[in-house]
């Protein structure tokens, strides 16, 4: 899309647009998934959360409600997405996920350190979305990998028609696979799925006496950075600690056999062998503890970026570069949409959201930045870790570094 479509550019105030809805078919209650335990108490709760763009056809509001269980300690979202919900409200994810740059030759390196890319060896990329990962692997490695986003699949099996790696599209818990694997990989998927006792259980029976399970996770020891998106980010189902990862491996039917934290973001990565112990969990009491600690730094962040916003000279009409969850964090957590009369203007580099409208904001590209007088008006940055690359870009669209807004001093990748 060109500049020249968006001459106009089509200022609205918030949730200008009354289509959206919700479906209770887009979540269900849960157990504990660590433990079991049905009974736990509340800890964090965003009513009405939307993701992404407004769409008057398909239901995508839900309440997002964090949770401890009384039991084991654990911390996850209750209720959690169902297919329905998933297939509705991460339709339009696109560049909101997806690992920085560099990441996949540092993931391979690592694996190759710990003698777990043999050659003949059958590796299984477990979540592996397109195939990227598995790119990156030695031709000498039978490469397998598992999704259940057919679209993604798809793209996989088209990069590889040569049929150098194959790919099945399937549910984790419950898909196919003949023959046992070597290596399994599951990098930041765990922190995603519904239940992942029932996950693991299911890759044990893929598993011979010498396979070897990578996990790597976000863990909550390594997650008081000062993101108002936070740890308890609404896109992870289990909020995990290194203790109840131990718990989930435990029951599943593996043994932790070596663990190591990642010295620039937040991955905690170990490697799992296959066990015969009776399944078992260890209650955690000092997890009540760790993220009581956590949610007080959590609220003093949101503190911090909310008196940003206050001293931000905000005028009538402002540019938010940004139309995905921070934005939404903003919306829910401080007074940057307070002001009814205030209008705006979503500038996004997703073409899955350009010509839509988030709570009746319209989202355009960049270069619309480039167009707008910006007289009494001020481009404000919603996002973390991309926030130095965005200011960049809008100063080379012709943005005055006067006239824009950003929410963090420093940031960390993870």
């Amino acid at each position: 899309m060109s500049a020249d479509m968006y001459a106009r550019p089509d200022w609205r105030t918030i949730d200008s647009f009354v289509g959206n809805t919700t479906d209770p078919a887009a979540v269900a209650h849960r157990a504990c998934p660590v433990c079991g335990e049905r009974a736990a108490v509340p800890l964090l709760a965003f009513e009405d959360f939307q993701f992404f763009t407004d769409d008057a056809t398909r239901a995508k509001r839900v309440t997002i409600r964090n949770v401890r269980c009384t039991r084991c300690q654990a911390v996850y979202l209750d209720p959690v997405y169902t297919p329905l919900g998933f297939a509705s409200l991460f339709a339009e994810a696109g560049r909101s996920y997806g690992a920085t740059p560099g990441r996949a030759l540092e993931q391979r390196q690592w694996l190759q350190e710990h003698q777990l890319l043999e050659p003949g060896s059958r590796l299984l990329d477990v979540g592996c979305y397109d195939g990227a990962f598995l790119a990156q692997l030695p031709d000498d490695i039978r490469r397998v990998g598992v999704d259940i986003d057919a679209p993604a699949v798809a793209r996989g099996r088209a990069r590889f028609a040569d049929g150098s790696v194959e790919f099945v599209c399937g549910d984790l818990d419950a898909f196919v696979l003949v023959g046992s694997v070597d290596t399994m990989v599951m990098f930041h998927v765990l922190e995603h799925l519904p239940d992942p006792v029932r996950t693991l259980r299911h890759l044990r029976t893929m598993a011979h006496h010498a396979t070897r399970l990578v996990i790597e996770i976000p863990v909550v020891e390594h997650g008081f950075t000062n993101d108002i998106n936070g740890f308890l980010s609404a896109q992870h189902l289990t909020h995990f600690s290194r203790r109840s990862l131990r718990n989930v491996l435990a029951q599943a039917g593996w043994y932790l056999q070596s663990e190591m934290q990642q010295p620039s973001y937040n991955g905690y990565r170990v490697i799992a062998t296959p066990t015969d112990r009776v399944p078992s969990f260890t209650p955690e009491p000092e997890d009540e503890r760790l993220f009581a600690r956590y949610l007080e730094h959590w609220h003093r962040v949101v503190r911090d970026v909310s008196q940003r916003i206050v001293q931000a000279p905000l005028g009538s009409e402002v540019v938010v570069w940004g139309g995905g969850l921070h934005t939404e964090f903003l919306y829910h957590t401080t007074p940057l949409f307070h002001e009814m009369s205030r209008r705006f203007l979503i500038v996004d580099s997703d073409p899955l959201k350009q010509g839509r409208s988030w709570r009746g904001i319209p989202i355009v590209p960049p270069a619309v930045l480039s167009t707008i007088d910006w007289h009494d008006r001020t481009l404000l940055v919603s996002s973390y870790g991309g926030q130095q690359a965005i200011v960049a870009e809008a100063m080379a669209l012709g943005v005055p570094e006067a006239c824009i807004a950003t929410l963090y001093d420093h940031f960390r990748l993870y």
